[in-house]
């Protein structure tokens, strides 16, 4: 039996990229001949999306003619509770529930705060000796650092929280999640249990990048299986960073005209970012080049998003940042042959290094002391 596991769709009115995806994905259940369709929460972005786009979901839900098994996230927790029907052929747990699709067990925990969730799915799981596949929208972190989360909160408060520890006890099992918006590839292995988020079928945010994808699994007498596929159409989205030092601003600005053009494609949705600090240029001059860059190649992209350049003149540069910058200008790098008596021959290869390539070198310092210094803000 093969099922496909999606999540955080984020559904709503103004966005028909993240529909036209969502169909995409319930193509590739009859495309990869899929018994059924997980969604594991935030189908919709907020109860309100979910009351206006209902009836296209539910006409689309009608025409793939497979199951759909769906759990609340907690954007769209309120959307199913007075019982909306979505179609014949679809499962809405309100509550913890257990369901059985061709002899497999499949456990549906709806989003629950702090460590409700968890306790849910033991419950659910106790006495379950064949292998079973579980609908969560959670947080999931490493047990190393559960103490650093949650030391303040109670059980029942804060954040959905699933951890590592929770699931190593557990039979042969694939624990399909929702909430974080990057997917998990490949799946977390604990003992007999696999851990994946699917992330968003359509990039919704800054930071979710990579290949859109969902996961195939496959049950069979050897276990189960899952395996990544990615959503055809779908655009990625990848982010680019630029940092600015004094005396280099023509050079970097270059850079970026270069990467624009040779770099293009698309199928890609580019986060640029721009900061730093300059000294022959004006912030705002330098801001507008950017700008002039950008609008000449954004036709070649999907789309570009800048936001504001995070751009400072050298002059707001604080006294002991000055001084360091005067240090590095005075510094010069050791003679190589001055340590060929070195025990230690990576020194030695270092020097030689450091004496070619002395002005990268000190590019590079200048970059990471900025930074420090507050990264152009």
């Amino acid at each position: 039996m093969r099922l496909l596991h999606a999540a955080d769709v984020h559904l709503a009115p103004g966005v028909p990229e993240r529909m036209e995806a969502f169909r995409s994905v319930c193509q590739m259940v009859e495309d990869l001949d899929c018994s059924a369709l997980l969604i594991c929460g935030d189908l919709f972005d907020s109860t309100a999306a979910a009351q206006d786009l209902r009836v296209e979901v539910r006409e689309l839900f009608d025409s793939l003619g497979k199951d759909v098994f769906l759990i609340p996230g907690n954007h769209d927790l309120q959307a199913f509770q007075s019982g909306e029907y979505y179609g014949r052929d679809v499962h809405i747990c309100k509550y913890p529930v257990r369901w059985e699709l061709e002899g497999v067990p499949l456990l549906g925990i709806p989003y629950l705060p702090g460590r409700q969730g968890i306790e849910a799915l033991c419950s659910l799981v106790h006495g379950e000796e064949s292998p079973f596949i579980a609908l969560m929208h959670t947080d999931f972190y490493n047990s190393s650092l559960s103490a650093c989360f949650f030391a303040e909160e109670k059980d029942d408060q804060g954040s959905a929280c699933l951890w590592d520890r929770d699931l190593e006890q557990f039979p042969p099992s694939y624990i399909a999640l929702g909430h974080w918006h990057n997917p998990t590839r490949p799946p977390i292995k604990i003992n007999n249990t696999q851990v994946a988020y699917s992330g968003t079928p359509y990039p919704t945010a800054k930071g979710e990048n990579g290949a859109r994808i969902v996961f195939l699994i496959e049950v069979s007498v050897e276990g189960i299986c899952v395996e990544g596929a990615e959503i055809p159409g779908v655009p990625r989205r990848e982010a680019v960073s630029f940092f600015f030092v004094p005396g280099e601003e023509e050079k970097i600005l270059e850079e970026i005209g270069t990467f624009l053009e040779s770099e293009a494609d698309s199928q890609v949705i580019l986060d640029l970012e721009a900061e730093g600090w300059v000294e022959g240029i004006s912030e705002e001059d330098c801001a507008a080049e950017i700008e002039l860059m950008v609008r000449k190649n954004r036709a070649r992209w999907r789309a570009v998003n800048t936001g504001t350049p995070q751009i400072t003149g050298m002059e707001r540069l604080s006294g002991v940042a000055l001084r360091c910058l005067q240090f590095l200008g005075e510094l010069e790098p050791p003679d190589p042959l001055a340590l060929e008596d070195c025990s230690d021959p990576s020194l030695y290869e270092l020097a030689r290094e450091v004496r070619e390539d002395r002005h990268g070198l000190y590019r590079k310092a200048l970059s990471l002391l900025l930074q420090q210094m507050g990264r152009g803000r």
